[in-house]
Formats: C-alpha cells, sequence, structure tokens
C-alpha cells in the first residue's frame, strides 16, 4: 500500500503577512502619474490559522505520524525518520518517501527494472509488492543527499526462486563509479523455501560521506550456501527485493512547492487594472504589505496559493477579463482570497481577512470487505471546470482543464477515505459538482466505476459516505458541513 512521501499529505500552514517591495515584485499595471501625489497603504492580513485545521481524521493524522517514523529534533526543520523508502506497492519505481528527486534505480548495466512480484508488510506497510529481477547480476540505487544531515541505516528485504541466488555483496559509492565493500558476503537465513524472506540490517554511522553528493547502493548477487535449493542459475533465478530504506535525518520538505500571493488593484470607476503583482511567501512569515497608490477609489484583489502548482489567473487585462482557475488535478490545493474596495486620501492601515476559496470533498468508504487491493482511484470532473470571475459572474467559461485526480489510497481497517479540495472560489449559492470515480487494482485493471454528485459553495465539507465495491451509485449518504463545525445531512 503507497505511503506518503515526505511530500506529507496532511498538512498545515500559518499565513502571513507579507512585505512587497514594489521595486522587486513584478508589475503588469498602469503606473500611477508622477504628478498625483502617492500615498502609502499598509494591508495586514489577519492570522487564519484557526480557519485552516488538519483535514484528515484523528485515525489518519495518527497513520501519518507512525508512517514517518520520525521524531523530531529541536531544529523545527529538520527531522529522523526514513530519507528514503521504497515498498513498490503501487508497481512504480516512485519512493514512498524522498527528500530530493533525481533518484534512480537501475540493474544490469543501466537497464530499468518493470517486473514486481509478492512483497511483504513492514510496520504500517502492509504485504503489497516486491521489485522482481531475473537474471540480476547488480542491483543500483542512486539516491541523492540533498537536505540530508546524517545518514544512520540501510535496510531491506530480500528472497530468491529455488535457482536464484542465496547471498550478495554490498557495495556503496558517490560517484556510481567507484565502489566501496560495505558487507562482502551476506548469506540467507532462509534457503529451503523459495521467495522465503531475508531481511538485512547495516550501519552506516561510520560512512564519512559528502552529501553535496548522490549515494549509490549496488547489490551483487552470490550463489550462496544453498541448504536444500537447487543449483544456482545466473541467467533464470529469480530475486526480489522489498521495503528498501535509508534511515537518518535530513531537512523538512515542504508539502507544497508554490507559497505564493497574487494581488490586483483596480480603478472601481474605470474598473481599469492599476497594479498587480505576485511574490512567494515562507511559512510563519510575520510582515506589512505595502502598497503605494494616488489618491482615489479602489477594489483590489488578493489571493494566497499554498499548492504543488500556480494558479491560472490573468495578469494583464481590466475587472471584466480577471479570472481565478486551478487545475483540478492540484488537488490539494489551498486557496483563499478576498475583494476589498477602499478609498484613498491619505497614508493609511486596512486589516484584511481572508475566506477560503475552495471546499473539501471527501469519500469514506462502508465496506465490510477487505479494500486493500484497491491501489488507485481516479476522479473525474463531469461539471464543467471550476473558476471564479468576481466582476463577471456570467463570463463565458475560459477554462479547458481535462486533467485528473489520481489517488494512491492507503485503506486499512481504521482508515477507508480519501479527500480532495475542490476550486469553488467565493459564491453564496451553491453550484452543482459531478464526479466519475474509478477503483483499479494492484494490476491497474478497472474494479468499479460510479457516479456522485451535489450542490455546494465554497468554505464547506462535502462528505459522501457509502460502500466502494458493493453497492457503485447506491446508498451513498451526502453530509455538508458549511462551517469546518457543523453538519446537515441528506440522503440521496
Amino acid at each position: 500500500m503507497m505511503k506518503r512521501p515526505i511530500h506529507s499529505v496532511w498538512y498545515s500552514f500559518s499565513i502571513l503577512f507579507i512585505m512587497l517591495n514594489m521595486a522587486s515584485c513584478k508589475k503588469n499595471a498602469v503606473e500611477p502619474d508622477d504628478r498625483q501625489e502617492s500615498y502609502t497603504i499598509g494591508f495586514k492580513f489577519r492570522e487564519f490559522e484557526h480557519l485552516i485545521s488538519p483535514l484528515g481524521t484523528k485515525v489518519q493524522m495518527a497513520s501519518d505520524a507512525k508512517k514517518r517514523s520520525a521524531s523530531y529534533n529541536t531544529n523545527q526543520d529538520t527531522y529522523e525518520g526514513y530519507i528514503y523508502y521504497w515498498s513498490f506497492n503501487t508497481e512504480t519505481l516512485m519512493p514512498d518517501s524522498y527528500p530530493s528527486t533525481h533518484w534512480r534505480i537501475t540493474y544490469n548495466d543501466g537497464q530499468t527494472p518493470t517486473e514486481y512480484g509478492t512483497g511483504w508488510a513492514y510496520e504500517d506497510y502492509m504485504a503489497g509488492r516486491a521489485l522482481s529481477l531475473k537474471g540480476l547480476d547488480e542491483l543500483i540505487f542512486k539516491m541523492p543527499m540533498t537536505k540530508v544531515r546524517e545518514v544512520h541505516e540501510l535496510a531491506f528485504d530480500v528472497s530468491s526462486s529455488g535457482t536464484g541466488p542465496k547471498a550478495f555483496s554490498l557495495l556503496f559509492s558517490q560517484d556510481g563509479e567507484s565502489y566501496i565493500v560495505l558487507e562482502d558476503n551476506n548469506q540467507f537465513t532462509n534457503t529451503n523455501t523459495p521467495q522465503a524472506r531475508n531481511s538485512f540490517t547495516f550501519s552506516l554511522d561510520e560512512l564519512s560521506l559528502d552529501f553535496s553528493e548522490d549515494l549509490y547502493i549496488k547489490l551483487i548477487p552470490k550463489a550462496g550456501n544453498r541448504g536444500n535449493a537447487g543449483d544456482y542459475n545466473d541467467v533464470t533465478g529469480i530475486m526480489r527485493v522489498d521495503n528498501f530504506r535509508l534511515y537518518g535525518i535530513a531537512e523538512e520538505v515542504a508539502d507544497a512547492s508554490v507559497r505564493r500571493v497574487h494581488y490586483h488593484v483596480f480603478d472601481a470607476v474605470t474598473r481599469n487594472l492599476v497594479l498587480s503583482g505576485a511574490d512567494h511567501f515562507r511559512e510563519g512569515t510575520l510582515s506589512d504589505f505595502q502598497l503605494t497608490l494616488p489618491a482615489g477609489d479602489y477594489i483590489a484583489s488578493f489571493v494566497t496559493n499554498v499548492s504543488n502548482a500556480e494558479l491560472n489567473i490573468p495578469e494583464t487585462g481590466n475587472a471584466d477579463t480577471y479570472f481565478i482557475a486551478n487545475t483540478f488535478s492540484n488537488y490539494k490545493a489551498k486557496v483563499f482570497g478576498v475583494l476589498d474596495t477602499f478609498s484613498v486620501s491619505g497614508d493609511m492601515q486596512k486589516e484584511i481577512e481572508l475566506s477560503r476559496y475552495y471546499s473539501e470533498v471527501r469519500f469514506a468508504f462502508t465496506d465490510t470487505r477487505d479494500l486493500s487491493h484497491v491501489a488507485k482511484l481516479v476522479v473525474k470532473e463531469e461539471h464543467e471546470p471550476k473558476f471564479y470571475a468576481p466582476f463577471q459572474p456570467v463570463m463565458n467559461n475560459p477554462v479547458n482543464d481535462l486533467s485528473e485526480i489520481v489517488i494512491l489510497p492507503e485503506f486499512s481497517e481504521d482508515n477507508r477515505e480519501m479527500f480532495f479540495n475542490q476550486f469553488m472560489g467565493n459564491t453564496n449559492v451553491a453550484v452543482p459538482l459531478m464526479y466519475i470515480v474509478e477503483a483499479y487494482d494492484v494490476s491497474d485493471e478497472l474494479i468499479t466505476t460510479f457516479r456522485v454528485e451535489s450542490e455546494i459553495h465554497n468554505n464547506m465539507q462535502l462528505l459522501f459516505r457509502g460502500k466502494l465495491l458493493d453497492s457503485p451509485n447506491g446508498g451513498f449518504i451526502v453530509r455538508l458541513n458549511e462551517h469546518w463545525d457543523g453538519e446537515k445531512q441528506v440522503n440521496f
């Protein structure tokens, strides 16, 4: 079962008081007339941490914490736990945990593994799949050490067929060329049963690693002591590797790669764009936000985006062509915003409170049967892509978004839920939502498809409760939570 990487599915953020230096921010605007006296308007966003509570259930949050197997240091920017972890449960080479991209797994002179077999459980990783390699000469894991502070331990599980290897050598390198032996002869303890699990752990505390370089780990199979197994065949013998994990201390990786605030200031009379820009902010930064404007009446739009993709916001045009949209596949996006009307006649200070521009859509599956074989859920929009045009409610839809949400669930007896954030903008009128949900097994074969629908506005929690496998399209309960703290329930 796929585990989320350090890029955790659950996160919270503190937002922000941001100083934008107008000389450094991007501008798309008509510059104020130099002959007019300009004034400084200081915007201070009310902290709204109380609005952004963890959206997962207590079970999920506890599970996430356990999955990290990490104890935090006094330095809140680092964690101790799995730096890299491969469970292979989704039959891909994507690691479950990783601090940096550009990792790679190759075998036999640079080939990419594509075969998988039955794997083993480890801690709260359920038994799923394992990397399966036939005729293995060498297996190499390349792991960038970006953001790594210390490396303590390497561990993994291996097995082999009756004619497969029953031992291996373990080596490491930092250039991928010159390898040093870590342990030359690692004999399997169970040689009599084909594909029986053998677990190995290696201390790396004594290694003097350069964390500016990559770490390469190489396994070279050997015949080994064979017990009752058949003769070693280095062409047809099969070796499996699972739960490959590197333990140590690394820098905390943000859950969101994008933390951006957008501002657009329009003339309230002409509706022309006066100033616009966008700037990054860091989690926890607290500072003022200042703009310089001449006397006049204005409408300002502020939008914050904490996610893994940029929003679709035109940076030019006027109020009538202005809109905000989020790609559907960017399903973890937390988008807040506000429209504020104000008049400038001198220096002034304004306090702004941002509103949630999205709603949470959650599925709670009530099946009594085991769901662990459900490896992938795909969610498709049947409604029109959502966008928000605050000044032009009847705008033709400018968004062409055919993206889908792909979720690799971690179903267990305690957790049978999934969720995503649906961008809505700011509307007091409920709008229809319609989704097609497809469930796939570990072989990527379609198990079932069902359709759900409801009507909501922004800042709501929509819960679909029903069976995933036993009764598609039947028996789902729709529960609406309009304030994150109250709810009403509708059956359909």
